[in-house]
C-alpha cells in the first residue's frame, strides 16, 4: 500500500497582469472555451520558485490574454477583459520521494494532484484566473511543475509555444514576439454553411474512469504505418489513430454490428494559414473533423480502410474549411448556440475522440538547464477519450493517454488485449519518414 500524498502549500503568489483594454476572442476561441490545456513536467532537479516567479512575470508581458478575465458580451461573444488581479503561483512541498510519485502515476496517484485546478464552467465569475502554476518540491530532490490554460485563449500548440518561450526567457534566449490579434480570424456569418458540427458533449453523469498509459516505440508505430498504408499513403498519426479506434470498438464489445460510431479528431492549421505570422500566433487555430463507420465495419475492416478515411478528411481541412468553419461557428455564437456545438459525437455511446499532440515541443521546457524527464496530462472524466503526446527520451515513441471506463481498463490487463494492442509488432524506423502531412490536433 503506497503512503498517503500529502502536499503541504509553502507560499502562493499572484503575478498580475500588464495594463491592456478588453480584447475580443472570436468564435473559435468560444467554441473551445469549455476545455483546458493542461501539463505536468517533473524534473530530477529541485527547481528554483523565485527564479521562476521573475522569468514568468517577464513572459507574461507578452502574454496578457492569460491574466484577464473571462467575459460574455451582450452579443454572445466572448472576450477577455480587465482589470483583472493576474495568475496565482503556488509553491508546495510533497512529503514523497520523486521515485515513488512518478513509479505510482495513474494508479496510486494523479498527475492532477501537481496542478492547479481551474474549473472553466466558472471561468466568467469574477477574478477566476485563465493559467495556473503550481511548483512541488519533492522530498529528497527534484520538482513537478504543473501548468493550466483555459482553453479559450489557446490551442495546444500555442500552450507550448508559451511554455517554450518561457523557459527561453528564463535561460536569456533571444525570444519572438507571440501574435495575438483575432480579427484575421474574423469572417462574415450572415451566409454561413451548414458545416458538420465539431463533436463532443460533456455529459454530467459520472462514470467510473481509468486512464491507462499506453507506450508505442518507433519500430512499432512504422508497423502499424505499414499495415495503415496499404491502399496509400497515411501518417502515423492516421494509422495510429484508426488502430486504437478500431481497438477501442473491440474493447466496448457492441452487439449490435450496425450501430453507427464516429471518431472526431482535429488538426493544426497554422500550415494553410496565409500569414507571415501564423507561426507565432497565441490562440486557437484548429480545425476539426469527425469519420463515421459501423460497429461491424470497425471490428471486422481492415486498418487501411479506416486510416484511408482520416486521411482522406485530413486532406479537407484547407484554408477554406476553416474558413466556413469561423462563419458556421460566428452564426452560432450570434444565435447563442455555442452549447450545441459540441452535440454529434457521444463518447458515452462509444463514440472515440483524439487529441494529438506528440508532433509537438513539449520536452522543451529547460529551467536552469534542465528538461524535464517525463511529462504527463491529466486524465478526464469521459470514456474513450485518447491523447497521443510524445513518449520520453530520444527514441520517437508516442504514449497514449486512454481514458476508459474501468470496466474495459482491465480487460486490458489481459494478455490476449494486449496482444491485440500490439498485434502489428515492429518494423524499420525509415517506415514513418516522407510521410503525408500528419494530424496535429493541439489539445
Amino acid at each position: 500500500m503506497a503512503a498517503a500524498l500529502r502536499l503541504r502549500t509553502i507560499s502562493r503568489t499572484t503575478i498580475p497582469a500588464a495594463a491592456a483594454e478588453n480584447f475580443p476572442l472570436n468564435a473559435l476561441d468560444h467554441a473551445m472555451a469549455e476545455g483546458l490545456a493542461e501539463v505536468v513536467y517533473f524534473y530530477r532537479h529541485t527547481l528554483d520558485p523565485v527564479l521562476l516567479q521573475q522569468s514568468l512575470r517577464r513572459t507574461l508581458q507578452d502574454f496578457p490574454l492569460l491574466c484577464g478575465q473571462l467575459r460574455s458580451e451582450p452579443d454572445g461573444s466572448l472576450s477577455i477583459g480587465y482589470p483583472h488581479p493576474g495568475v496565482p503561483f503556488t509553491v508546495s512541498e510533497c512529503n514523497l520521494p520523486l521515485a515513488e510519485i512518478t513509479s505510482g502515476l495513474h494508479e496510486a496517484y494523479t498527475v492532477y494532484d501537481f496542478i492547479e485546478k481551474i474549473n472553466p464552467l466558472l471561468l466568467k465569475r469574477k477574478s477566476r484566473p485563465l493559467a495556473t502554476f503550481r511548483l512541488t518540491r519533492m522530498n529528497g530532490g527534484g520538482s513537478a511543475l504543473g501548468i493550466s490554460c483555459a482553453h479559450a485563449a489557446a490551442d495546444g500548440y500555442s500552450f507550448y509555444y508559451f511554455i517554450n518561450r518561457w523557459s527561453q526567457v528564463h535561460e536569456g534566449l533571444p525570444v519572438s514576439r507571440p501574435w495575438h490579434e483575432r480579427s484575421v480570424l474574423s469572417f462574415d456569418a450572415a451566409a454561413a454553411p451548414a458545416l458538420l458540427k465539431l463533436a463532443l458533449t460533456f455529459l454530467a453523469r459520472r462514470n467510473s474512469m481509468v486512464c491507462r498509459v499506453l507506450r508505442f516505440t518507433l519500430p512499432q508505430l512504422a508497423a502499424i504505418k505499414n499495415a495503415a498504408g496499404q491502399q496509400g499513403p497515411v501518417s502515423v498519426n492516421d494509422a495510429l489513430s484508426a488502430h486504437l479506434w478500431q481497438f477501442c470498438t473491440k474493447l466496448q464489445n457492441a452487439a449490435d454490428h450496425s450501430a453507427p460510431r464516429r471518431l472526431l479528431f482535429g488538426a493544426g492549421m497554422r500550415s494553410k494559414f496565409d500569414h507571415p505570422l501564423s507561426r507565432h500566433y497565441f490562440g486557437n487555430l484548429i480545425s476539426n473533423a469527425v469519420v463515421a463507420c459501423r460497429v461491424g465495419e470497425l471490428t471486422g475492416g481492415a486498418i487501411a480502410s479506416i486510416a484511408g478515411a482520416c486521411r482522406q478528411s485530413v486532406a479537407a481541412l484547407d484554408g477554406d474549411y476553416l474558413k466556413e468553419q469561423l462563419r458556421w461557428l460566428g452564426q452560432q455564437e450570434k444565435n447563442k448556440q455555442m452549447l450545441r456545438v459540441f452535440a454529434d459525437v457521444n463518447p458515452y455511446a462509444g463514440d472515440c475522440v483524439i487529441s494529438s499532440l506528440f508532433r509537438l515541443p513539449v520536452y522543451e521546457a529547460s529551467f536552469n538547464g534542465h528538461k524535464p524527464f517525463w511529462a504527463g496530462v491529466p486524465a478526464v472524466p469521459i470514456p474513450w477519450v485518447l491523447y497521443f503526446i510524445p513518449a520520453p527520451g530520444e527514441n520517437g515513441g508516442i504514449d497514449v493517454y486512454a481514458n476508459l471506463p474501468r470496466s474495459a481498463a482491465d480487460k486490458l490487463r489481459r494478455d490476449e488485449w494486449q496482444a491485440e494492442l500490439y498485434k502489428y509488432g515492429s518494423a524499420d524506423n525509415s517506415a514513418v519518414a516522407g510521410e503525408p502531412d500528419a494530424l496535429q490536433t493541439p489539445g
